[in-house]
């Protein structure tokens, strides 16, 4: 897909995960509904001396987001019970971001357990994966 010259809207963004036992091998989790926030974030560190009346900074450490991946529970969906099957184990995956525009973020993640979301009669089922992305998102885009 070429990029888009124009906004667009996230439909149509696939994430996946690398297979532990495939390596270079990515598994869509179609079911997705939610992926978070990707990239970083940086922090200030202040620098202000004692002479100074106003502050002064200078750029510190970035840091990733906490993820919560959010989607459709359909039981027996195999990538979706494998990626449940990491998250309940603490696995640290790669993942990859195919934004609807044309960009693309391979980024790493580490898992922290899973839960079923409240079920409320007038809503799909839907499961939440927790985790922390782990350094910086190598970003790539589509050119025609």
């Amino acid at each position: 897909m070429a990029a888009k010259t124009t906004a667009l809207i996230a439909a149509g963004t696939v994430l996946s995960f690398e297979d532990p036992n495939k390596k270079g091998t990515y598994l869509e989790l179609n079911e997705v509904t939610a992926i978070g926030s990707i990239g970083v974030q940086g922090e200030f560190v202040e620098t202000t001396p004692l002479s100074a009346t106003t502050r002064t900074f200078i750029s510190g450490l970035k840091t990733p987001p906490d993820k919560e991946i959010v989607g459709n529970d359909v039981p027996g969906n195999a990538n979706q019970e494998k990626f449940l099957k990491l998250a309940s184990d603490n696995a640290t995956v790669n993942m990859k971001a195919e934004l609807s525009n044309g960009r693309t973020g391979a980024f790493v993640l580490a898992l922290s357990g899973w839960q079923i979301n409240k079920p409320q009669g007038t809503e799909t089922l839907q499961w939440t994966v927790y985790g922390k992305q782990s350094g910086d998102v190598s970003w790539t885009t589509k050119t025609s």
